[in-house]
């Protein structure tokens, strides 16, 4: 998976910390940076078992169980598709139960200059959509500086520009693999991807660990066709998502932390939304026919 919203699913797609710059080799990121070449992302198709990991104190659930699907394909110069489909079942402490199903396509360029989104979410299996929100992003050079411009369809027209040096998901995990590959531990940038009626922007901090032994990966569960990872270097990651003018404590929104692999695959997923978190576990993964770039 690559960088990761749901928010955070695509959210997922899609990463962390906070951690003080002391001790760490920082990397501040550049929205005009064109993908490094080095960087090929592979068109997969996973599932992840998501489980509840924690509620705080005096929260009303008594547990959640879901399952993320991820479809990613394309290539830097093809552009990338990316869709996904996250069903949750929240349980409270009086046995009320609720669904909710959210189903996101996007479609990004391979240099990041366009972005268009689409995200419904249905409510216990209602076959009407609750919510909808679609549009779309472009960045263009505008009085000497380049700027991205958001064109809403739904849930209401309109148009506005968003400030601020920003990232598409795709954009933001070649990004976030670019720094782990050079060394870097820490990156920070704006992150777009219509999210919250698509008016949202989230400033994130991403800390990279120390590249994992192969080794470790013979830990993880045996699961079809991930052998393929076995060889592939990979690195924890932890992305911190904090709303623009919001909290005044300085605490993320919400983090989300997974071992991401050179390839944009991801395993050992932590969705940490402060009130509860949840922990997934790739289940089957897909390896999908690629073009190389030219």
């Amino acid at each position: 998976m690559t960088s990761f919203t749901m928010p955070a699913v695509a959210a997922v797609s899609g990463w962390l910390g906070l951690s003080a710059c002391v001790a760490l080799s920082c990397a501040t990121a550049s929205a005009q940076e064109k993908p490094a070449e080095a960087i090929e992302l592979a068109p997969h198709r996973a599932v992840y078992e998501l489980v509840l990991d924690r509620t705080g104190a005096g929260s009303n659930i008594s547990d959640i169980r879901g399952q993320l699907t991820y479809d990613f394909t394309g290539s830097a110069c093809q552009g990338y598709t990316l869709n996904t489909r996250l069903v949750t079942e929240i349980y409270d402490r009086e046995g009320k139960q609720s669904t909710t199903d959210t189903r996101s396509e996007s479609v990004e360029d391979g240099e990041g200059r366009r972005f268009r989104f689409n995200t419904s979410q249905y409510m216990n299996k209602s076959p009407k959509p609750a919510d909808a929100t679609s549009g779309l992003a472009v960045r263009a050079p505008q009085g000497g500086r380049e700027t991205v411009t958001v064109t809403l369809y739904k849930p209401k027209k309109g148009s506005f520009t968003l400030p601020g040096n920003i990232y598409f998901p795709t954009q933001h995990s070649i990004a976030i693999l670019k720094a782990a590959k050079a060394g870097d531990t820490r990156l920070q940038a704006d992150f777009f991807d219509g999210s919250d009626k698509g008016t949202k922007i989230y400033e994130t901090t991403t800390v990279i660990g120390a590249p994992l032994q192969l080794a470790a990966n013979a830990q993880l569960p045996t699961i079809k066709n991930a052998e393929i990872l076995d060889s592939i270097q990979s690195w924890p990651v932890v992305v911190s998502y904090y709303e623009q003018n919001g909290k005044k404590d300085g605490l993320p929104t919400y983090e989300v932390s997974f071992r991401i692999y050179a390839n944009g695959v991801s395993r050992k997923l932590t969705l940490d939304y402060g009130a509860f978190a949840l922990s997934g576990e790739l289940s089957a993964i897909e390896f999908l026919p690629s073009k190389p770039c030219p």
